[in-house]
């Protein structure tokens, strides 16, 4: 197994730490051949709160994901919620010397730019153009060799506090792995499951985690806004721990096997409400999930209308709506609760579906669900080989005019 052909991607989250090894057998496929798959530890929110703990549960993750492949992986890219990622859109215009853009003018205009994203403690983890404008004419994809007097950048750059960045990064090198870059996990959960015709008709991607909800945009000139909310799904398990004196882990398998915001009167008095049967937690432990689902609704449903109400405030005040659609994907652990997708198209009045992983990845049913899509889509984006910071020039080929030139384009394009 040749190592250039070999990728690696750590998913690091609230309540699981996710590592996937892959080979590229051929152009745009994947087959993942290692997966370490861990309970957190020492990860709230996102964030590394225990740097110890955090560094354990990654090495080990990672080590089983290398032994399950039977290679050793010298880098990683890493998807996080954690430190705030944000975006920030820099619009810029200059003038143009001459009568036609060249290169010098495109990296002038890029440069300039990028000197404007604001990374004050913070680090720069992803920029895009996401167009150009030459004269005022706005969706230039390459404004190489155009006629114009002004060009101008609508440029989109993804930044995360500085200290939780280190602090992750730091907990990866621990298990003397080098890390490529670090994403946002809901840009990389979008990666995995949208097709190009979601991209081109606009849509939004809800990547609901343990500790946060994250958000990302995406359209036809790529991610175009990304923001994490501190909400996520362990509050629910949090809520049926309180409400039912469980344990975490149980409550955890409670929500996972009978959870769900579906029901026709969510609100109102049900004969099997707990809180109206004598010994209802008794019964609960003796006979299974006989008295409880009634009122788990009304423990989950609330929560999660919280969750999709911020999702969608949050896509109202910014500009995300214009370029977003009204189509909404659901990832992540927590977007698998029964019902989630129709509570989330009342709440949201967007169309809503359950994401999967794509075509692309050969990869075990168990690990192709929504849950692990941010670690499928850092694959995606190693296999690109772009990296995340770097502005690219656009390339301008001129077409032949010779007779074979034109002849050797054709067969170029359609064989």
């Amino acid at each position: 197994m040749a190592r250039e052909n070999i990728v690696a991607a750590l998913d690091v989250g609230s309540t699981k730490v996710c590592c996937f090894i892959a080979r590229i057998p051929e152009a745009g496929r994947f087959d993942v051949v290692g997966i370490g798959d861990r309970a957190s530890r020492g990860i709230l929110e996102g964030a590394v709160v225990d740097i110890h703990a955090a560094g354990k549960v990654i090495a080990t993750a990672i080590s089983h994901a290398e032994r399950m492949a039977g290679v050793e992986i010298q880098q990683i890219y890493v998807a996080t919620s954690g430190g705030r990622p944000a975006s920030q859109r820099i619009r810029l215009e200059l003038p143009v010397p001459g009568p036609r853009i060249g290169p010098a003018d495109i990296r002038g205009i890029q440069n300039a730019a990028y000197a404007r994203i604001d990374t004050t403690d913070r680090r720069l983890l992803l920029v895009r153009p996401l167009d150009y404008t030459v004269d005022g004419i706005d969706g230039i994809e390459n404004p190489l060799g155009m006629y114009g007097s002004r060009i101008g950048i609508d440029l989109h750059a993804i930044t995360a506090e500085a200290g939780p960045t280190a602090n992750l990064e730091a907990c990866v090198k621990a298990a003397h792995v080098e890390v490529a870059g670090i994403l946002p996990a809901p840009y990389a959960a979008g990666l995995a499951v949208l097709s190009e015709e979601d991209r081109e008709l606009g849509i939004a991607v809800a990547d609901m985690g343990g500790g946060t909800t994250g958000i990302a945009v995406f359209n036809a000139r790529g991610v175009t806004f990304v923001d994490v909310l501190k909400k996520g799904g362990a509050r629910l398990t949090e809520d049926i721990a309180y409400a039912f004196s469980l344990g975490f882990r149980e409550a955890e398998e409670i929500k996972v096997k009978e959870a769900s915001c579906l029901s026709g009167s969510l609100y109102e008095a049900d004969p099997l409400d707990p809180l109206q049967v004598p010994n209802a937690e008794e019964s609960f432990r003796k006979n299974g999930s006989h008295a409880v689902p009634p009122y788990l609704r009304q423990i989950v449903t609330p929560r999660t209308e919280q969750t999709f109400e911020r999702v969608r405030a949050r896509l109202d005040e910014a500009y995300a709506p214009m370029e977003a659609g009204r189509r909404i994907m659901l990832t992540g652990g927590a977007s698998q609760l029964v019902g989630a997708g129709r509570l989330g198209e009342l709440i949201l009045e967007r169309q809503v579906r359950a994401g999967t992983i794509g075509p692309a990845f050969r990869i075990a049913d168990s690990r192709a669900g929504p849950a692990y899509a941010a670690c499928a889509g850092l694959l995606l984006h190693a296999g690109a080989g772009n990296a995340a910071t770097t502005l690219s020039m656009p390339s301008l080929a001129p077409a032949p005019t010779h007779l074979f030139g034109r002849f050797g384009a054709w067969m170029r394009q359609h064989i």
